[in-house]
Order: structure tokens, then C-alpha cells, then sequence
């Protein structure tokens, strides 16, 4: 702690000192060279995600913007990517899986059995929040603009926002004609193309169509199938605006997305030396399971019969209506989603096509398996379903101009997810349909008062309402291919669970401006995360079971897990500089988490589960943002300094072969209070820097991305085999532009120096070997490659 201190009271103070001087120097700079101060050579800011339109630096909230240009610049064409270029986000891999979101070291796992959780960070479109469960925004397309809030926003952000937001601003329709085209390709075999066209129909009526194709590459190969591992994806949005009025606009959007993946996600990254799969006389060792190359961190290689896949279907549509009253505009905001889910999962990720029927046939040889429930051999498991969600909201605002406004609305959404999940096969086998819905009720208010040009006061207010349900039904019916879980496939159950629960949260806020160019804030946040159901648990009793161990699975699982609740203070400082060429924002945070809804894969069971408990955590750094934009000079430098750990996590599953020496009692369990959360670098920085050198024929365009990133472990269990080493990452590009600035075309290299590392590690398949067995997941750009890009601009 002391530590942690003394490096942030570092940071914060050499930087705030050096703003300082910027500040004292500004007016003298600013008189030696005059420039121009256009929207192009400026470094302001807009920001939506807070319900309106808002200048990031008028905003008592920390955050991050990126515009489309920097978006292209630093290559982010998927969700993990924003982990390069926003230092306090930490997100895990998005191929052929959920992602798990993390802001400021707070994080979830991910796991596709675990349906209806919310994430902490609230995902948006255009305002409209996306349901957890949705894969609908893991490849990143027709984004005008990326915002990022950090850290709880309560009254705003909405249920889901306990940790931030992250909001996708999409292209809107324009009153002038505008039209682009871009495209992209690699040495691996990377291609992308995106069109995007908008303009007006009538002098009423106004348009936005973009679509996209884009198939990306992932550094594994199935040296059996010689399949690379692939994801592919296209789509297209469409949104129309008509002018009804004067004072009356309505704007519906349209949406379509088709993702596809081909291939491993995860490969084996480390196994004991020495273990087997099961227990001798039947255990399989590495040479048997993993045949064809060498377990270790690094490898990029998995041998099975079996090929991944997995396919998501998004059809989107949402109408907004603006009614202007004088002052005050009513906004009406309607959506409805729906996604279509299917994948497969290659179970242990194993060689050997005789694996299961050997230990069948042992356990049916000493009495404790049915010749009847020796199954033929299959170790894919399946999921398919779908997730939607209907949302509504009313919005009323009055002008933010004056000295003292207000925004109040009414938030309804109704999700469902609904999944089928299939392992036929008898070590562990699953017939189930699990079912989970939310419907949230919400309503919120927020107040401005501006008492001078320095003093702003800002205050919230939000009442959530919840109620959640859970349906499940595990089917046992071998004529058919159906085994529940639970004593190798007895059973049949159905469970109907639900609750309701509600929270009030808020914020408040205190601005000053010393100077007209300087402002600090100091903020006060109290957040929730509503109730949960532990919906990836598999039940092995019938509701009424009134055995001993019955009625203990029953108090653990068919009650919800209690709120998380959110006590959070920030203090910070925004700066426009050097004729407002120059952006400084600096934040110091902490924010403490009691009942925080820990997620832990238990490693005792055959295939690891996911548990979900009530625990104490909190979060304490500082983050520092600086932008300059003048001329042809664009620059940007972000640091995150996070110190994120457990308070109170008595009980948590050790991880595999874990000692006592280790921490972990004879009862299997450990004492993680005071350990680091999982997927939090205490230290990440990203710096770009873009340079236009203007020619007589065509303009030169330079550009590096710089990343760093210090070591985390990547499960909460502090598993040593899950710790990401620090590592550091250099993207180069060099292109050439026509004169009119129309045209672009841009060669990079990514991964300069080759840097191997994991974006995800896991170690749920460890319960079925003798040792400690983690898999891993490659980031996209764990190696190098090189490629161009063209942009068209008319």
C-alpha cells in the first residue's frame, strides 16, 4: 500500500507539475505562434455517453475518446483490442467466446454456461445498452467515435455500469454527402472491407448506410486438421432521419451481423510434468493426449479430431424521437435485439479418439457404470440459443446552457437469454436448457447548477427495480442422446426460480475552474450490481430434496447471490492548453466494493465450474491522459497506475495441486483477501504519435503505437501458471496521401519485436488430471505481421 502511494503520489505530482508549467507557459506560447484553432487543429472533445452531447472537458467524469482515424490508426478490430489503447480497460479474448470487460481492475470471467450476469461494465450502441450475453460488438465496425467512462456510473450508465461504460457512437445520418470506403489485408491472411455513405434524401429526410466484410486470423493451428483458427464476420446498418417539424425529428436504425468462427480458442499452455488424465490404470499421459508438439507458454498448437466453431446471428432495430419544447427536449429512445447463438467446444481439447470409451469401459468393469451409459465416443459439447432484449426509454432534458439544468428519464428492459447446451458422453455428461430473464425498471434524474464561472455543483439520483428468473430443465433421456447431469446421468430436473430486488443509487459532483482553462472536480458515487442466480450450476437433485446433502445445494444455489455495492470517490483535473491545441486530465481514484460478485472456477470437479460469491473488494489509482493536436502533429500519451485487490475472500477454491505451504487448507480452500483481482496490470501506458509531412505531390504520413502493460494474474485463484509477465508492444505505419487529403494508402507492421503473449488463461480442465493444467488464448496480434490499408474519402 505504502508502495503503491508513493509511485502514484510520483506520477501525479511530476505530471500535474509539468501541466503546471505548460499552464504558466500557454499565454507566452500562444503569443510566439499564433494558430489556427478549426475543429481539425484542436484537440476538444464530445462525449455522448452521459445522455447528451457534452464537451470531456466540462465533465466532472474521467474518460477516454477515441475518434474513427485513431480507431484505423491503432488497428482495433476487435473488443480486446481497446486493451492497447485505453490503459485503465482490461478486456479478455472475444474469439469464439464471451468477453470478459474489466475498467479499473474490476473484471468478470467468462464462461458461456453463466448466462444473465451482468458484466460491471456497461457495453453501448449509440446509448442503447447491449446485453451481456451478446456477442453483438465483439468485431468492431462503422464506429464514428469510441467513449470509454471510467469507473461506476450510477445514475446514467444504468444496472450494468458498476465498473464504467463503454459506448459505440456508429456513423449518423449527415444533411451534406459523404462517402468512404476502406480496406485491409495482411501477410496472414487478414482481409476487411467497409463502406460507409451518408447524406440527404430530401430536404426533410437524411440517411446512414455502412457495411462491412472482415476475416481475421488467430495465431493457433490444429495440427491434426491443419484448420488455423478463424473468425469471419459481415454485416450492415442502415438509419434514416426524418425532419417532421421543426421542432420534431425521428431517426430509425436498422442493423444486420452474421460472425463466424472456425477453430481452437484456447491451447494448452502448461500441464505438470509427470500427470495424467484421470487416475492410473487408465490415466492418459501428455504424450497420449497433447501428441505432435510441446506444452508451454508460447505454444500456438493443438492436435484433435474434432474442428470449433461457432456462429452469431444479430438483427437490431431502434427508433429515437426528439420533440423539441422550447427549453426542453423529450427524447424517446425504443430497441429491440435479438441475437442467435451456436458453438461448439472441444472438451479437454484432447488427441486420443479412445480416451473416454477406456475409462467407460474401466469404471464399468469395477460395477460403478452401466453398460447401458457407455456411450460412443464424443468430446464436443454444444450450446445454441438466443439472447433479446426490449428496452425503452424517456428522456427529458432542459438546455445545458443555462445556469441550472436538468436531465430526468424512465429506463425500462426486458432480456431473455435462452440456451441449450449438449455433452453426450458419459464422464460428464448434460442435457439441459437453461433459461434466464431480467427485466429491469428504472428511473433517474440529474441536476446542473452552474452558481458561477467557476463553481458548478452536479447531482443524481436513480431507483433500480429487478427481477430476475431462472428456468432449468436437465433432460435424462438415452433413447434420444439425452443424459442430465449428476451420477453419470441420472436424473431429469426442473427448477423455476426468481427475485426481485431494488436499489437507490446516485452521484454528486463539485467542480472549479481556477482559471478559464483549468478545471478540478471532486465526485462521490454510490453503485450497485443487482442480484444473481449461479445459472451455470448443473443441479444433481429435484426441487423438495430433502436429504442432507439436498437441502445444501439448495441453499447455495436457489437463492440469488446478494447486490454488490459500490462506494466510490474520485478527485480530478482537466486542462485545455496551448491555444486548446493541448488536452491534460488527470484522475485519482478509490473505490471500495462490499458483497462484490466474485467469480472462481472451482478445479475439483471433473470439468471446473464456475462459482459465484459474495466477497470484498476494492480499487485505488491513477490515471493521466494527455492529447495534442496542431497542425500536422497529432500526439497522445495515457497512463493507468491501479492498484486493485480482494479485501475480504475467505473460502475461495485453491488452485490445482496448490499445498498448504501454498495457502490452501485441508479443506481445498483459500484465504484471497488481500490478493491482487485477476486481469489487473498495476501499470499500463499506450502512447501514439501521427505525423503529417507534407510533400509537393502528396502528403507522408508516419505513425507508431507504443503499449506497455506489467504482469497479472489472470485468474483470481492466483493460479502462478495464469501470471501474464509484463511485456510491451510497437506498431509502426508509413502512408501517403493525395494533396486534398481524399485518399490514403498505409503500410504497418504490428508487433514490431514479436512479442508473444496470452490475452486469456484458464484452468477449469485441471479437475479431471492429477496436476495443474491451464490453456490459454493468443491475443490476435501475439505475433508479428505486416499489411495496408487503403481509405477512400468522397
Amino acid at each position: 500500500m505504502r508502495t503503491f502511494a508513493k509511485h502514484a503520489a510520483r506520477l501525479s505530482m511530476g505530471i500535474s507539475t509539468s501541466v503546471l508549467a505548460l499552464a504558466v507557459a500557454a499565454p507566452a506560447m500562444a503569443q510566439q505562434a499564433p494558430a489556427q484553432t478549426g475543429a481539425k487543429d484542436t484537440a476538444e472533445i464530445i462525449v455522448t455517453a452521459q445522455k447528451r452531447p457534452e464537451k470531456l472537458q466540462e465533465i466532472p467524469v474521467a474518460a477516454a475518446v477515441l475518434s474513427q482515424a485513431a480507431v484505423a490508426q491503432a488497428h482495433v478490430v476487435d473488443l480486446s483490442d481497446i486493451n492497447r489503447v485505453v490503459p485503465s480497460v482490461e478486456l479478455k479474448g472475444t474469439f469464439n467466446g464471451r468477453v470478459p470487460y474489466g475498467i479499473r481492475g474490476i473484471s468478470t470471467n467468462a464462461n458461456e454456461g453463466a448466462i444473465g450476469l451482468t458484466s460491471g461494465v456497461s457495453i453501448q450502441v449509440d446509448g442503447v445498452p447491449v446485453p451481456a450475453d451478446s456477442f453483438a460488438v465483439n468485431t468492431i465496425t462503422d464506429v464514428a467515435q469510441l467513449e470509454v467512462l471510467k469507473g461506476p456510473q450510477a445514475t446514467l450508465g444504468g444496472r450494468t455500469a458498476s465498473a464504467g461504460v463503454i459506448n459505440f457512437v456508429t456513423v449518423a445520418p449527415s444533411t451534406t454527402p459523404q462517402y468512404a470506403v476502406n480496406a485491409l489485408t495482411t501477410n496472414d491472411g487478414e482481409w476487411h472491407i467497409d463502406g460507409r455513405a451518408a447524406g440527404p434524401i430530401t430536404d426533410k429526410v437524411s440517411y446512414s448506410l455502412t457495411g462491412y466484410y472482415q476475416r481475421t486470423p488467430y495465431p493457433i493451428t490444429n495440427i491434426t486438421t491443419g484448420v488455423k483458427s478463424r473468425a469471419e464476420s459481415y454485416g450492415t446498418r442502415a438509419k434514416l432521419k426524418f425532419e417532421l417539424s421543426d421542432n420534431l425529428d425521428l431517426q430509425v436504425m436498422g442493423h444486420y451481423a452474421m460472425s463466424k468462427s472456425k477453430g481452437a480458442n484456447f491451447i494448452v499452455q502448461y500441464w505438470t510434468p509427470g500427470s495424467f488424465f484421470f487416475a492410473p490404470p487408465v490415466g492418459l499421459d501428455a504424450a497420449t493426449m497433447y501428441p505432435g508438439y510441446t506444452i508451454g507458454y508460447g505454444n500456438t498448437k493443438l492436435s484433435t479430431h474434432t474442428t470449433m466453431v461457432s456462429r452469431y446471428e444479430d438483427k437490431d432495430t431502434s427508433a429515437v424521437l426528439n420533440w423539441r419544447l422550447g427549453d426542453l427536449t423529450l427524447t424517446s429512445t425504443t430497441a429491440y435485439s435479438h441475437e442467435g447463438q451456436y458453438q461448439t467446444q472441444d472438451t479437454f481439447l484432447g488427441n486420443d479418439p479412445n480416451w473416454a470409451l477406456k475409462f467407460e469401459t474401466f469404471l464399468n468393469a469395477i460395477g460403478q457404470l452401466p453398460s447401458s451409459m457407455v456411450l460412443p465416443y464424443s468430446n464436443l459439447q454444444s450450446a445454441q440459443g438466443y439472447v433479446s432484449q426490449t428496452s425503452q426509454e424517456f428522456k427529458l432534458a432542459t438546455d445545458a446552457k443555462k445556469p441550472l439544468s436538468a436531465l430526468v428519464g424512465l429506463f425500462y428492459s426486458d432480456m431473455t437469454v435462452n440456451q441449450y447446451v449438449l455433452r453426450a458422453w458419459t464422464l460428464n455428461p448434460l442435457a439441459k436448457n437453461n433459461i434466464s430473464t431480467t427485466k429491469n425498471y428504472s428511473i433517474y434524474g440529474r441536476a446542473t447548477a452552474h452558481v458561477n464561472d467557476r463553481l458548478t455543483f452536479v447531482g443524481g439520483l436513480r431507483y433500480n427495480w429487478d427481477k430476475i428468473g431462472w428456468n432449468v430443465a436437465q433432460y435424462f433421456n438415452p433413447a434420444a442422446g439425452q443424459y442430465g447431469s449428476g451420477g453419470f446421468g441420472q436424473g431429469g430436473y426442473t427448477w423455476n426460480l426468481s427475485d426481485s430486488s431494488g436499489a437507490l443509487v446516485g452521484d454528486a459532483a463539485i467542480q472549479f475552474k481556477p482559471t478559464r482553462d483549468i478545471m478540478t472536480y471532486a465526485s462521490y458515487t454510490r453503485g450497485y450490481k443487482p442480484k444473481a442466480f449461479n445459472t451455470v450450476h448443473d443441479w444433481s437433485i429435484a426441487p423438495g430434496n430433502t436429504t442432507a446433502a439436498g437441502l445444501a445445494e439448495i441453499a447455495t444455489f436457489a437463492k440469488a447471490v446478494a447486490q454488490e455495492h459500490i462506494d466510490s470517490f474520485e478527485v480530478g483535473l482537466k486542462s485545455t492548453l496551448l491555444d486548446r491545441h493541448l488536452t491534460f486530465n488527470l484522475a485519482a481514484f478509490y473505490t471500495n466494493y462490499s458483497g462484490y460478485q466474485a467469480q472462481i472456477f472451482d478445479t475439483s470437479k471433473l470439468v471446473g465450474v464456475l462459482i459465484l460469491a459474495n466477497a470484498g473488494a476494492r480499487t485505488q489509482g491513477v490515471e493521466a491522459d494527455l492529447n495534442y493536436v496542431k497542425g500536422n502533429t497529432r500526439a497522445s500519451l495515457s497512463a493507468a497506475l491501479i492498484d486493485a485487490k480482494f479485501t475480504n475472500f475467505k473460502g475461495a477454491v485453491c488452485w490445482p495441486t496448490q499445498t498448504t505451504a501454498q495457502g490452501c487448507d485441508a479443506s481445498g480452500t483459500q484465504d484471497l483477501s488481500g490478493k491482487p483481482m485477476p486481469a489487473s496490470p498495476k501499470l499500463k501506458v499506450n502512447a501514439q504519435i501521427v505525423q503529417t509531412i507534407p510533400f509537393e505531390k502528396f502528403n507522408l504520413i508516419a505513425g507508431t503505437n507504443l503499449s506497455y502493460r506489467s504482469g497479472t494474474y489472470l485468474q483470481a485463484n492466483q493460479n502462478p501458471q495464469t501470471f501474464q509477465s509484463a511485456f510491451g508492444l510497437m506498431d509502426l505505419s508509413l502512408g501517403f496521401q493525395t494533396k486534398d487529403e481524399k485518399a490514403t494508402l498505409t503500410f504497418f507492421v504490428n508487433n514490431v519485436t514479436d512479442r508473444f503473449y496470452l490475452t486469456n488463461a484458464e484452468d477449469f480442465f485441471a479437475g479431471a488430471t492429477t496436476g495443474n493444467l491451464v490453456i490459454g488464448q493468443p491475443a490476435r496480434d501475439s505475433s508479428r505481421y505486416f499489411g495496408a490499408r487503403v481509405g477512400i474519402n468522397f
